[in-house]
């Protein structure tokens, strides 16, 4: 099948099934794996109808969308009218088309570029192949028809990798960085590691430093223009402690495939304070060291990959949220194929932690249900979920970072017989 084919399957799926069954939208917008609070479609629907009735869409502690995705919902409902859920089904169709493109142009720039380094040709996967991982994965199919904004956050984070590398304009990378962080905050825990992406393929030295700094200087000079705009918007500062404050104090608590809610359930609040710092600081404590120590250096070309700590950071920035949904390591998995002949061969781990993930994936919603609805179950049956589903992103990361080091070691040895080397960590 061609990538053509494979985009507009994948499309269609994302369009017509939605559009031909609308509840299916407000069934999954209601399922705390695949919907949160902050990323809820719901919460836009009341945000638009708070505006169009002339009220502030903040004052109720029900919206956390910022202020500019909610007047382009707005605009959006206003102008199609009757047919604003079409086009609604339409617009996140469309993005995840989007991502799949660029998951493309990436896998082909990276293997390009492993070849180039190791002086070795490397057989990348199909464009199509890599297009369907992502756009028939059932994690980020179920995201999309819920209308969770997370996937417009994927594609700009895409888009700010595909800048850098493949466009080779680290400041419109930037900017698409900006707009990610400004719309689900999270992502500005990826801004190290992109500068890192943006140092390498500047070509270091004195003009690498440049536009490493550049860059910094644009990215907060887009979020701060995107926040005045937000002021001038609403006149007022409510939304900042509507879309942000919640996201680091977890002031809205509510069940969902991560680590928070549960224990801040259960926590005397004398402690709540210091574990809300412990839990924001390991957010991000480790993106900077994993992306010092995966750094292509210049005086070992052959060692190193950025771009895997940037997926690395991304599968870390997942596991730490305080609002996860089952689309953020959906969006990790599809992008695991363009290490096709670098990580992946010299992984351990993957079989086992895909049968978690199955597991996990049948028995959360099952669980939930017992303790929710039939109410003969409590809240630890669904949390057990939640700690295996933590399992998975731990292994993945564990696995990914050991398959990179074996592979460096290979490259450092030059080790011929790859196939019965036997290493282990010390």
């Amino acid at each position: 099948m061609s990538l053509t084919a494979v985009l507009a399957s994948g499309f269609a799926l994302r369009f017509a099934v939605p559009t031909l069954l609308p509840h299916i939208s407000h069934s999954l917008a209601a399922t705390p794996q695949i919907s949160t609070p902050i990323d809820s479609f719901r919460s836009i629907r009341e945000a638009v109808y708070f505006l169009q009735n002339g009220m502030d869409a903040y004052d109720g502690g029900l919206v956390h969308h910022p202020p500019l995705l909610v007047a382009i919902f707005r605009v959006l409902s206003e102008l199609f009218g009757p047919w604003s859920e079409v086009a609604f089904n339409f617009l996140f169709a469309a993005v995840d088309v989007g991502v799949a493109i660029k998951l493309t142009n990436l896998n082909r720039w990276y293997n390009q570029h492993q070849s180039k380094k190791t002086k070795s040709q490397f057989t990348a996967f199909s464009d199509a192949l890599v297009a369907s991982l992502y756009l028939f994965n059932p994690l980020m199919v179920l995201t999309n028809w819920a209308h969770s904004t997370q996937p417009i956050s994927y594609f700009l984070i895409v888009e700010s990798i595909a800048q850098v590398l493949v466009d080779k304009n680290a400041y419109r990378g930037a900017i698409s960085l900006a707009v990610a962080s400004y719309l689900s905050y999270s992502p500005l825990y990826l801004l190290f590691p992109l500068l890192a992406l943006t140092y390498m393929a500047s070509g270091r030295g004195s003009w690498g430093r440049e536009v490493v700094v550049q860059c910094s200087a644009i990215f907060v000079a887009s979020l701060s223009m995107l926040m005045l705009l937000s002021f001038a918007l609403t006149a007022s500062q409510d939304f900042v402690f509507q879309c942000y404050w919640p996201v680091m104090s977890f002031s809205k608590i509510a069940p969902n495939m991560g680590l928070w809610w549960y224990l801040f359930t259960e926590m005397f609040d004398f402690f709540t304070p210091l574990y809300k710092g412990i839990f924001n600081l390991y957010s991000f404590v480790f993106i900077v060291p994993l992306t010092i120590r995966l750094y292509e250096p210049a005086s070992s070309p052959k060692t190193g990959d950025s771009f895997l700590a940037m997926v690395l950071c991304c599968l870390w920035v997942s596991f730490t949220k305080p609002y996860p949904v089952v689309g953020d390591l959906g969006f990790i998995l599809s992008m695991l194929p363009i290490f096709k002949n670098t990580v992946i061969p010299r992984t351990k781990f993957l079989p086992l932690t895909m049968l978690m993930l199955i597991v996990c994936l049948l028995l959360a919603p099952i669980f939930y249900y017992c303790w929710i609805v039939l109410g003969n179950g409590n809240s630890n049956f669904f949390y057990s979920m939640n700690l295996v589903w933590a399992g998975v992103h731990v292994l993945l990361f564990l696995d990914l970072i050991w398959g990179r080091l074996v592979y460096d070691y290979v490259q450092i040895n030059q080790v011929k017989d790859t196939e019965s080397i036997r290493l282990t960590q010390m």
